[in-house]
């Protein structure tokens, strides 16, 4: 006999809270008719789902292993409630966005205070990953959509059925302090930087890619002093003077002032802001309306970048 998605929903509860009284309170259901269902659970499995240790309910070993496809089921049905709410009322509904965090910070964010006032009711959540845990995320459905950076090596896309959608391109520049002598430049070459450190990201990720192929166009050697993993670390160490960092210019969107001289870098190197698409199902009207707020930020900044 197969268990029944209430019986699935006590086990994960359970799971999760590590105690009857917890998950009871959790789903809104009485003690005794939790351990009911999971003595129930047990008897049609043929194989206990807890043990208890510690005064604690630890799952099992078989346990663990479903657990993954637990989460992802419920995840699932939490989706669909969400576009169900959606469907519902047009005022009402969320966005759940996983995004890099450069265009989390400097793309999403002005889109959401923008998106507040024109949609108060419509609740926006951002995670900030990786490229691989965006691309995850999306696959999962954990997340509506999905906000990565090019390009995407092997690694991001394993296993991605998702659909890429570009959202904005624009080219990589170099940072440095004012006192800097490539400051008074007006393009800086890779020849350029070797009297300074550099400041960079490594061959595994997608900045650390197109600076290390725009090296190797130029036939010089990139020779990183400093390496990091994020943009705003790598414009706050040309800031202090640490040396010379070749950045995307998304960090560069926000209005705030960043204490750096910003040159333009050749050979000219392309990066994109992509929207990664579910291939299975349809954008929620909620999330729609956030990738339409999200396409005028990307219209608006680069507009103001190219009147300044």
């Amino acid at each position: 006999m197969a268990l029944t998605v209430r019986q699935l929903e006590v086990i994960r509860a359970v799971s999760l809270h590590g105690s009857v009284t917890e998950a009871a309170s959790a789903l809104g259901i009485s003690q005794p008719a939790i351990s009911l269902m999971l003595r129930d659970c047990a008897s049609h499995a043929g194989f206990p789902f807890f043990v208890r240790k510690h005064g604690r309910l630890q799952a099992t070993r078989e346990t663990q292993v479903i657990l993954a496809e637990l989460n992802r089921i419920f995840d699932g049905i939490e989706r669909v409630n969400r576009l169900m709410d959606d469907m519902r009322d047009m005022t009402v509904g969320t966005v759940q966005v996983a995004s890099v965090p450069t265009l989390a910070d400097n793309l999403i964010s002005p889109t959401i205070a923008a998106f507040q006032k024109a949609w108060p009711n419509i609740q926006v959540g951002v995670f900030t990953l990786d490229n691989v845990g965006v691309f995850e995320n999306v696959i999962q459905e954990r997340v509506d959509f999905g906000l990565a950076l090019s390009p995407l090596n092997h690694r991001d896309g394993r296993g991605v059925d998702g659909r890429l959608v570009d959202l904005c391109t624009t080219e990589l520049v170099c940072v440095m302090h004012p006192d800097c002598p490539l400051a008074r430049r007006e393009v800086v070459m890779p020849k350029d930087l070797a009297p300074y450190p550099l400041i960079s990201f490594g061959k595994s990720l997608p900045l650390g890619a197109l600076v290390e192929e725009s090296f190797q166009r130029a036939g010089v050697p990139r020779r990183i002093a400093l390496e990091v993993t994020l943009t705003s670390v790598a414009c706050s160490l040309a800031r202090s003077g640490a040396g010379v960092a070749i950045i995307d210019p998304f960090h560069l969107w926000s209005e705030r002032d960043h204490g750096v001289v910003t040159v333009p870098y050749a050979p000219r190197t392309e990066v994109r802001a992509q929207m990664v698409l579910p291939s299975n199902a349809p954008l929620s009207r909620s999330a729609r309306l956030f990738v339409d707020a999200l396409r005028q930020t990307a219209r608006q900044r680069q507009g103001a970048l190219l009147a300044a």
